[in-house]
């Protein structure tokens, strides 16, 4: 689906990102209970979050090289991936983890925003759909959801008001669907 010029893949981007999981916001997903000082999750969230994402990427390699399946590790792989804007990387590792763990919102929610900020807005519906089937305690996918269905009223009141000019409710009404997707942007 393409959205109009009016509204653009940059603010639908801007939603999604907005409510990502990012590595700042990682918790462990199965109740990771390393000490801190030995977490290796925990030390490669800091390095993303400081923006040292090759030093990130290589601790978290390093790391699961010991131990391929920790879901964390692999997770704020693909988040590197994300961040480094490494797309097809990152889907490659979200549709693991989802493939793997289809419980765990977080995947599906971070792909969802891959493919809606290449402004496909139906596949990352269909993703967060799948997500809130086997977790519908997600507040973050229902976060995503709502931004992808205000997206798409956006485009389609746009469209209509393109076909009838004369019509000022539409007009109205796509005004005021924009308005709700750029507010909701950071």
């Amino acid at each position: 689906m393409r959205l109009p010029l009016i509204f653009g893949c940059a603010v639908l981007s801007g939603l999604l990102l907005s409510a990502q999981v990012s590595a700042q916001d990682s918790v462990p997903l199965f109740g990771d209970k390393t000490p801190d000082i030995v977490n290796p999750a925990r030390s490669v969230s800091q390095l993303i979050s400081r923006g040292k994402y090759a030093d990130a990427m290589n601790l978290a390699d390093k790391e699961l090289a010991v131990n391929p399946q920790n879901v964390n590790l692999r997770f704020l792989r693909g988040v590197i991936f994300m961040e480094t804007k490494k797309n097809d990387e990152a889907k490659r590792v979200f549709e693991q983890l989802i493939r793997e763990y289809p419980e765990i919102a977080d995947s599906y929610n971070n792909l969802a925003v891959i493919y809606a900020g290449e402004g496909n807005l139906g596949r990352a519906q269909d993703l967060l759909e799948r997500a809130l089937m086997n977790n519908a305690s997600s507040v973050t996918t229902y976060s995503n959801l709502g931004d992808i269905y205000a997206a798409k009223a956006a485009d389609m009141y746009a469209k209509a008001a393109r076909l009838a000019p004369k019509n000022g409710r539409l007009k109205e009404k796509a005004q005021i669907a924009q308005d709700l997707t750029i507010r909701t942007a950071p």
